[in-house]
């Protein structure tokens, strides 16, 4: 299905995808959070095994499980009637253990298109491809547990396969980071930029390492734990997060699409928050470096 025609330039759909425990849905819910709450109307599709979404927004409620259990299949019928979260969000989720719907990813998408400004997919490594196809960008999760990182270049080595692969459309989220003695992040993502056969007869370049789009967000204990409360309650929150963690977070959902708020200004039509307009931001020069290079393209 063509969905050049709807897809105008305030839309935008991202994949996101990476090796369990890297913190897809994590980026994935808290860019659903930061986009929402700034007027922009947002979509959750969750095309992953585990159905994390499932089970995050239907709260055990049997209303919203009978929301959950229907919204796949009204997409299919072009009706975008899923789990409303708030104003501005909802979220659609199969049942865990069902799926086979979610394989017309061009009508589910022109749906989504047609009523959500954004459309943020959760995937894993058994993702229909055409979701990769039909998206405009496609943001890699990883971590510093260097032994994801192969699971990741194998898929994204079938991806290039199939032709599905665009390097214009890759991001890189190197997420939970810390200082490690020899490694930064121009490493990891060295190692991310080629699959090496595992016998190591063989080696794919997958995109260029030293032009890739890239941002960096550090471990933060405090985050974890409210993400953990937040997914026991069922009620994910920015709330208690440090400063300069929601700052990173809002400079990540404004490269998704432009947002505007409280004092922010609008530049190269993206959200630049307040304390990132001057030098005293209370960044480290590292996590200043990745933003700047995300700024750059």
């Amino acid at each position: 299905m063509d969905l050049s025609s709807i897809l105008t330039e305030d839309k935008k759909i991202a994949c996101f995808v990476g090796t369990s425990k890297n913190g897809t849905s994590f980026i994935v819910n808290h860019m659903a959070e930061v986009l929402s709450e700034s007027g922009v109307t947002t979509a959750i599709l969750d095309t992953t095994q585990n159905r994390n979404s499932y089970y995050v927004y239907t709260d055990n409620q049997e209303e919203l499980r009978k929301a959950a259990t229907n919204s796949i299949n009204n997409l299919i019928n072009g009706q975008a009637n899923g789990i409303q979260v708030n104003k501005n969000l909802s979220v659609y989720t199969p049942l865990p253990g069902e799926g086979s719907q979610i394989d017309r990813a061009g009508e589910i998408l022109k749906t989504l298109v047609e009523n959500y400004s954004v459309v943020l997919i959760d995937c894993d490594f058994k993702t229909p491809v055409a979701y990769f196809s039909y998206a405009q960008e496609i943001y890699l999760i990883q971590s510093l547990d260097v032994l994801t990182i192969q699971p990741l270049t194998a898929f994204l080595n079938e991806l290039k396969a199939k032709q599905v692969l665009e390097e214009r459309k890759l991001r890189i989220i190197l997420n939970k980071f810390e200082k490690l003695r020899g490694i930064s992040d121009k490493l990891i993502i060295g190692g991310m930029s080629s699959y090496n056969d595992p016998e190591m007869s063989y080696m794919v370049e997958l995109f260029d390492k030293n032009l890739i789009r890239y941002i960096t967000i550090p471990f933060d204990e405090q985050v974890y734990v409210n993400y953990l409360e937040g997914l026991i309650n069922c009620q994910l929150s920015l709330k208690g997060y440090p400063k300069h963690i929601i700052q990173i977070l809002t400079e990540l959902a404004s490269m998704i699409h432009p947002i505007d708020i409280g004092k922010g200004k609008k530049k190269d039509g993206g959200y630049i928050p307040p304390a990132l307009n001057n030098n005293n931001n209370g960044f480290t020069p590292s996590i200043n470096s990745t933003l700047e290079q995300m700024r750059k393209y």
